[in-house]
């Protein structure tokens, strides 16, 4: 009896010591965790805000209109094919444009950055020419942006990291005119400049100068004007009593149409006329003999051979009743780098759409972009084109002629 009282004693202890074991083994035992589930996405936005500063109106009207309809044609026909691949969100978004008029005045071209940041909430900004005056505030807002029509050089040697150039700068301008200049049979050995109080055009003047001494050419006359002037005669006088035998100048259209009316009434003729700017205006043509064979210095024509081209050429013509004109290829590509950089960004962070457009390498309907470190174009398109019976021929370079160029041009008396 008294081992059979043992045995149930023990047992009962044992019985107990291991449910106490257990219970505090289970009580250290750290619990299954619940499955956290996966985060939600962000719902996509209803577009793509990328902002467009450009002048619609003032001195340089004419280049905004059509820089303007460029840009309003690329992300027409990026939308219709649903917009711009965000992986982020895994489906296309719409582009919605937010263009905005500088006026053709350096302040308001810094308003309107501002603007594009604080009340539009854009996401990246193209434009041209003037945009540079407000570099600065796209870099305080971290917001990148891609230009053209803009050459001003010391923007790229200020250490700003938002701001890219998809078109030639002054270097790359001054080299190309004395290029061209270079292949003529009778080389204009005396340049008259006229210089536009600008500081864009001020510092393309001072790649002139330099590129004019290296290459043995003699600047007799460079004087300066103030944009949209009532008379420049002083200036023509000074050009044809020093003997210059070709003239360069970087107006706008009013003021590029004064210098050839004047140049007519003071019968100076020169064998050589470049129009950087003015000669780009659509409506230069038609202003009858005073506007022919002005040359032009440009970055585009309808004549090149890059993708797209054609395609672009007759869209442009069915929608617009003209040809296609030196801007418009510049701003459709503007449009085409920026799309491309916010689909291999794979979302709608600044900064990363900034690393997306310094990594650029693609072939657009003006060539192949990919920038240099400082944002500028390793390689950017540079021709000349001169009017010719009311038709803008490209004559320079050979390789992508459309007819030769006439020099020396015929004097004023035998138009």
């Amino acid at each position: 009896m008294k081992g059979k009282k043992f045995l149930t004693v023990g047992g009962v202890l044992f019985l107990v010591l291991t449910l106490v074991t257990l219970s505090f083994m289970g009580a250290c035992a750290k619990p299954t965790p619940t499955p956290t589930p996966a985060p939600t996405p962000s719902p996509a936005p209803e577009s793509i805000k990328i902002g467009a500063l450009v002048c619609i109106t003032g001195g340089d009207a004419s280049n905004g209109q059509q820089q303007k309809r460029g840009y309003e044609l690329a992300v027409e026909d990026i939308n219709k094919a649903g917009g711009i691949y965000v992986k982020e969100f895994d489906k296309k978004i719409p582009i919605e444009l937010k263009i905005l008029d500088m006026e053709t005045n350096p302040d308001k071209a810094r308003t309107r950055a501002e603007a594009l940041y604080s009340e539009y909430n854009v996401v990246a900004s193209v434009g041209a020419l003037l945009i540079g005056a407000a570099a600065d505030i796209f870099e305080k807002n971290k917001m990148p942006v891609v230009v053209i029509a803009n050459s001003v050089q010391s923007l790229h040697e200020s250490g700003y990291k938002y701001y890219f150039a998809a078109c030639a700068k002054a270097p790359d301008m001054a080299k190309a005119n004395f290029d061209f200049l270079d292949t003529l049979p009778i080389k204009p050995t005396k340049l008259a400049i006229f210089v536009e109080e600008s500081d864009w055009v001020i510092e393309c003047v001072n790649f002139i100068n330099q590129e004019a001494a290296a290459r043995g050419y003699k600047v007799v006359v460079s004087e300066k004007y103030a944009m949209l002037a009532k008379d420049l005669s002083p200036l023509i006088l000074k050009a044809k009593d020093a003997g210059a035998e070709a003239l360069l100048a970087y107006p706008v259209t009013p003021d590029g149409l004064l210098m050839v009316r004047q140049m007519k009434e003071l019968d100076y003729n020169p064998k050589l006329v470049m129009f950087t700017r003015a000669a780009a205006d659509s409506a230069w043509g038609n202003l009858g003999s005073i506007a022919e064979y002005v040359v032009g210095l440009d970055q585009w024509h309808p004549a090149v051979n890059f993708p797209g081209v054609k395609e672009l050429c007759a869209e442009w013509e069915a929608k617009f009743k003209q040809s296609a004109q030196p801007m418009t290829g510049p701003a459709y590509a503007n449009i085409q780098i920026m799309a491309d950089a916010i689909e291999r960004a794979g979302t709608l962070d600044a900064d990363k759409i900034r690393d997306a457009i310094a990594a650029t390498d693609m072939m657009t309907v003006v060539g192949r972009v990919k920038f240099r470190e400082n944002g500028t174009l390793i390689d950017p398109l540079d021709i000349e084109a001169q009017w010719q019976n009311k038709v803008r021929e490209l004559v320079w370079p050979e390789s992508m002629m459309t007819k030769p160029l006439i020099y020396p041009v015929p004097k004023w008396s035998e138009r």
